[in-house]
């Protein structure tokens, strides 16, 4: 008799341990991180290219706005730059001035004078070697020679100064206008840019908020996108379950309708702890505080935002 209750203990024993070691459930949901797209111009939307609910992928155009003002400042500013290139081209080139070319004639007539004055030099140094002459007078056509080869130097700098003096400061001034004008045209086509939207990721349309030929404000989402890897589940453990959590630990949850568990991963646990969130409804914890667990979702487009889940913590 006392061996049958000694085994009737440690079987009941064995049954409630294995009780202990069954998983905690946790209520959550699935929840979405919505991308809301906008342009920073405003404008009256002109084309919408998706509805809600419509799968996109990655670079597909989404919607456009009127282009209005933007692509009349683009081509402004196209015909200004091709303006002022043109300016700048027309002052790089050289010009034949009559400044100039009296600088040329002034060049021309010192070398005529330098080749006779350097045949005067040889002159006089054959007279004095035959002593016909005394030095000064070699001297004198020496000077006279290394004058006129400072002169035609100073000739051709003051040509040089005369192509190239004050056109050198207008073309500096005009490639600065070059550079700003490109600069500006860049910006304004970046504006006119952003009249079109375009899908950042792939994903889903979850929800649109104009129709074509309402007028959008500057900033204001025209529609929403959902990437799959932005769906995950939250949910609530008390502070008694958080030492068995950590990132990067692999759960299994639950959900209404699923024929198998899902699996997620944990990526955010919460630094500090809250009230219970009135979506979670329980008696029994409702004045404890509980920490806000999220994880990602391994195949995360079989769920819907919304979607209630059970979370097995063992």
């Amino acid at each position: 008799m006392k061996i049958g209750l000694l085994t009737l203990f440690l079987c009941a024993m064995v049954l409630l341990s294995a009780c202990d070691r069954s998983p905690k459930q946790y209520q959550g949901y699935v929840e979405g991180e919505n991308i809301y797209l906008a342009s920073p111009n405003s404008g009256i939307l002109k084309q919408l290219f998706v509805h809600r609910g419509d799968q996109v992928k990655k670079g597909q155009i989404l919607f456009q706005l009127d282009e209005d003002p933007q692509i009349l400042v683009v081509k402004q500013y196209e015909a200004d730059l091709v303006q002022a290139q043109k300016t700048l081209n027309d002052l790089e080139q050289p010009r034949r001035t009559p400044e100039i070319e009296a600088i040329k004639a002034q060049i021309e007539q010192t070398e005529a004078r330098l080749k006779l004055a350097e045949i005067r030099v040889r002159r006089m140094q054959t007279l004095y070697a035959k002593q016909a002459i005394d030095k000064d007078s070699v001297d004198a056509a020496i000077a006279r020679y290394k004058e006129l080869q400072q002169l035609k130097i100073q000739y051709e700098s003051n040509l040089q100064l005369a192509r190239l003096g004050s056109r050198n400061e207008q073309v500096k001034a005009q490639q600065a206008q070059v550079i700003s004008l490109t600069a500006r045209l860049k910006e304004a086509q970046w504006q006119l840019n952003q009249k079109r939207m375009y899908a950042p990721a792939a994903g889903y349309i979850f929800d649109t908020y104009f129709q074509v030929g309402e007028f959008v404000a500057n900033e204001q989402a025209v529609l929403s996108l959902l990437p799959p890897q932005y769906v995950r589940i939250q949910f609530f453990v008390p502070v008694d379950i958080l030492p068995r959590l950590k990132r990067g630990q692999r759960i299994q949850f639950l959900c209404f309708g699923c024929s198998s568990r899902g699996t997620a991963v944990i990526n955010y646990i919460s630094p500090e702890a809250e009230y219970v969130p009135p979506l979670v409804f329980s008696r029994e914890n409702n004045d404890k505080l509980v920490f806000r667990i999220k994880a990602r979702i391994d195949q995360p487009e079989k769920f819907k935002p919304g979607q209630p889940v059970t979370v097995l913590i063992p």
